[in-house]
């Protein structure tokens, strides 16, 4: 895991290492993050928007590597393997209300050999382990009998998304402090071949706000998210949705950032049966952001909270982004 995340984002950050410290006050906005849970990671989901965060004329480049571990296991099914992702892409202003954005995205399951830690972190901070010690490590296994009655093992390699989001940003007002927008997403994806084998057409439609005064940034965004009436995961999905979340971004010193984000998305399965998968998913990222010259590298833990069933257990990822002026 640490080869492939330096091998794909050291050489963005050492191309704009040697870029003047001109601007360390850039605001990027929210973190480059998105739910985790498995559910959610096999369609839309949308990203946070700060309203304030690009200029007329400015572009934000990101590339990020997100590595994450899903454990869940209750009598009516069994989630337990690794999914990892590479998402590349940018935003720019087109004029001082308008934007677009393209990103892809590609989610494949991989031994990132995280179980060890995450039962570490469980004994540490005295975490029931929910089963994880009756069970091999790193495994790749899906079991949901209700539903196909054959478990789906040894997935190593397979895609779980292959995807291409387009986005489109209209601002509706904006003063020094307070901002507000209206965005939709489009979103493709295919998977040829593997367990996971899909197909589906995706739109969101979501407000952002934002709030800026001094060294305090904050943003929200509520999202409703249409999707085909089709099995992911084995799973029977609602073809709507709705999913949310706020960011609060500190500048602590002038090239240090700290950053929390919660995340909130409405429960997808539309099985009554898998109980724990029709409840909302919730989810908080701790960020720390590097800023360096119109440039930033962006740190986060993300996990679950208080459905520990519908989630993924933990997540790290790591974001190089630039903003040209």
């Amino acid at each position: 895991m640490t080869i492939s995340l330096g091998a794909f984002l050291l050489p963005l950050a050492a191309a704009a290492a040697a870029a003047p410290d001109e601007n360390p006050a850039t605001d990027f906005g929210p973190l480059v993050i998105q739910s985790q849970a498995p559910l959610q990671t096999t369609g839309l989901t949308p990203m946070l928007h700060d309203p304030f965060s690009l200029q007329e004329g400015q572009t934000d480049l990101f590339a990020s590597a997100t590595f994450g571990s899903v454990w869940a296991s209750t009598p009516e099914y069994t989630f337990d393997y690794y999914h990892n992702q590479f998402l590349a892409g940018f935003i720019r202003a087109h004029s001082s209300t308008q934007r677009y954005g393209v990103w892809l995205q590609y989610r494949y399951a991989a031994n990132n050999r995280l179980d060890g830690v995450t039962k570490k972190f469980h004994n540490i901070f005295g975490i029931e382990q929910n089963g994880r010690t009756d069970v091999e490590e790193d495994r790749f296994y899906i079991d949901a009998p209700q539903l196909n009655g054959k478990p789906a093992t040894d997935f190593v390699g397979d895609a779980l998304l292959s995807a291409i989001n387009l986005y489109a940003e209209q601002q509706l007002f904006q003063n020094a402090h307070h901002a507000l927008s209206l965005g939709v997403t489009l979103f493709f994806n295919r998977v040829n071949h593997g367990v996971f084998t899909n197909t589906s057409f995706e739109q969101a439609l979501q407000a952002n706000y934002g709030y800026q005064r001094g060294k305090h940034r904050l943003t929200a965004s509520v999202a409703f998210t249409h999707r085909p009436d089709k099995p992911q995961h084995f799973v029977e999905v609602e073809p709507w949705g709705i999913s949310g979340g706020v960011s609060y971004r500190y500048r602590l010193f002038k090239h240090h950032e700290l950053i929390g984000e919660y995340l909130l998305s409405q429960g997808k399965a539309k099985n009554p049966q898998l109980s724990d998968l029709t409840k909302p998913v919730h989810e908080f990222a701790y960020g720390y952001r590097y800023l360096f010259g119109n440039s930033a590298l962006e740190l986060v833990a993300l996990e679950n909270m208080f459905n520990h069933d519908n989630s993924t257990d933990i997540v790290f990822s790591a974001t190089f982004r630039h903003r040209f002026l």
